[in-house]
């Protein structure tokens, strides 16, 4: 089911989901920070005030292998609304049906 959530509840998720990986991978912020080539002032500044450019997060995410996570910002699908978007998980949700040949 669809999950709607604020701008600023997406930011939190998405800058706590990336310090876990941080730390999982077992990278200090500055390392990361040199390999993305983004200041650490810049890291810092998106995990403790959620603000960052997009070229900086996208650095950031693929610095730690987290490339996949933007795949659905780059997928298009014609999507207008809402009730497209339901519609849409309601059709791969059904069955499809075979008609028997007599």
């Amino acid at each position: 089911m669809i999950e709607l959530q604020t701008p600023s509840e997406i930011i939190d998720t998405l800058a706590l989901n990336i310090e876990k990986q941080r730390v999982k991978k077992k990278i200090k912020q500055s390392q990361l920070c040199k390999n993305a080539e983004v200041p650490l002032s810049t890291y810092q500044k998106f995990i403790y005030e959620k603000k960052i450019s997009f070229p900086s997060l996208i650095k950031i995410m693929y610095s730690l292998q987290m490339w996949e996570n933007l795949q659905g910002m780059i997928d298009y699908e014609d999507v207008q609304s809402i009730e497209d978007i339901k519609q849409m998980h309601k059709k791969k949700a059904l069955p499809k049906r075979v008609k028997d040949k007599k």
